[in-house]
């Protein structure tokens, strides 16, 4: 073999190199994004906790609670049924005491009516007060509703 063939393969070779190191590189750390932010809540909900901070300004209004902040099992198969749910909106009280669990229910919970029920019963076995709305309340129906 030639010098120059010698030399050609070199630098192919080293050319081969470089594109594989930038090929990895690229890869690491020009990845496609797999995290990406969501709102917290719909243009629907976000009236209602507007509302809901209107109506109740002497409380705070929690949005998307996950049920495993407010109940809890010791039975682990228990704690199962509730680990993904979440609620709309929770109120609390100064003393961050749980005041009332309110559900919106927008037009995709039609026909999940069971299921909603059965959400709820968990919440109510744990004593808490649970309030379904299936579209956003004035603030003297929501003041009647919950605080009467």
């Amino acid at each position: 073999m030639s010098d120059s063939n010698s030399i050609l393969f070199f630098v192919l070779g080293c050319i081969a190199t470089l594109a594989l190191i930038a090929l990895i590189f690229k890869h690491r750390f020009f990845r496609q994004q797999k995290y990406l932010p969501k709102r917290v809540i719909t243009p629907f909900e976000r009236k209602m906790f507007l509302r809901l901070k209107e109506a109740f300004p002497q409380y705070h209004v929690l949005a998307q609670v996950a049920f495993s902040a407010l109940i809890t099992s010791e039975d682990y198969k228990i704690r199962q049924r509730f680990n993904r749910k979440v609620t709309d909106f929770v109120l609390l009280n100064a003393s961050l005491d749980v005041i009332a669990i309110i559900e919106l229910d927008d037009p995709s919970h039609i026909g999940k009516e069971q299921e909603d029920a059965q959400r709820d019963a968990m919440l109510h076995e744990a004593g808490y007060r649970v309030y379904r709305f299936t579209q956003i309340p004035t603030l003297a129906q929501l003041r009647k509703t919950i605080s009467g």
